[in-house]
């Protein structure tokens, strides 16, 4: 029987080191694909010469939420990214479903 639960704990101590790890990349990656499409995004506003308060004015976004996420401080939602794309004009920014 004590044979059974220490490989039981080995087994499930292993499962939470795998869990672990697996987070960790899916956070990476989302992390990273997040950044580019907020790069793109930024790269259009300033283009079109818009400003953070001018973006914040049509979304409703904060703007000390905008400059959060446009400097890598906090990862936007994709419902905060498609407002941001949207007011932009409806871009077609790649990782990004506008209506």
């Amino acid at each position: 029987m004590q044979e059974n639960m220490k490989e039981y704990l080995t087994e499930k101590e292993a499962r939470e080191k795998r869990l672990e790890i697996y987070t960790e990349k899916i956070q990476e990656k989302v992390w990273s694909r997040s950044s580019e499409t907020i790069r793109q995004l930024v790269e259009e506003r300033h283009r079109q010469k818009m400003t953070q308060q001018e973006i914040a004015d049509i979304t409703g976004i904060k703007p000390s939420n905008m400059a959060r996420f446009e400097s890598g401080g906090r990862v936007p939602t994709l419902v905060v990214l498609e407002k941001y794309a949207n007011a932009l004009g409806n871009i077609g920014v790649q990782g990004v479903q506008t209506r």
